[in-house]
């Protein structure tokens, strides 16, 4: 009799309760950080079109001394510039002063965490000629999700 209750293979309900403990505490951290993640990703996508309208903006400069100009019809819209995605945000720019100064803002529309928030980058010209590009601290994309 002793043996077969020591043959047979089972779990208890103690080990069961374990496990099932264990795999929630897991779902609780990972699914807000897989959500993260994927808001990050969006971000990286408007990053990279920010960037691409950086470049053509200081590739404008390098030819013409100066910014495009946003009242000029041939830049009327931002896209103008560059190819770029509007599918997470809408792009525009502006400046105070067009020979060394230019301000790219991204306004995000199609992600509900951010939408609504505005990415800033400001392209400047140093004293050697070199193009500086900086998010600017007036951006209004929470910090934990703010380009590195």
């Amino acid at each position: 009799m002793l043996k077969m209750v020591r043959g047979k293979r089972g779990s208890t309900l103690i080990e069961l309760l374990v496990v099932v403990t264990i795999a929630g505490i897991l779902a609780a951290v990972a699914i807000p950080s897989y959500l993260d993640y994927r808001i990050k990703a969006k971000i990286t996508e408007v990053t990279a079109a920010i960037d691409a309208l950086a470049q053509s903006a200081s590739d404008y400069h390098a030819s013409n001394r100066l910014f495009p100009n946003p009242d000029d019809a041939s830049y009327a819209d931002t896209t103008a510039l560059a190819a770029v995605s509007r599918k997470y945000a809408n792009f525009t720019y502006n400046s105070a002063d067009y020979n060394s100064e230019c301000i790219l803002v991204a306004q995000f529309t199609n992600l509900s965490q951010v939408s609504g928030c505005n990415l800033i980058m400001n392209i400047s010209i140093s004293e050697n000629q070199a193009y500086i590009k900086t998010y600017d601290g007036r951006s209004s994309l929470p910090v934990k999700y703010m380009p590195k």
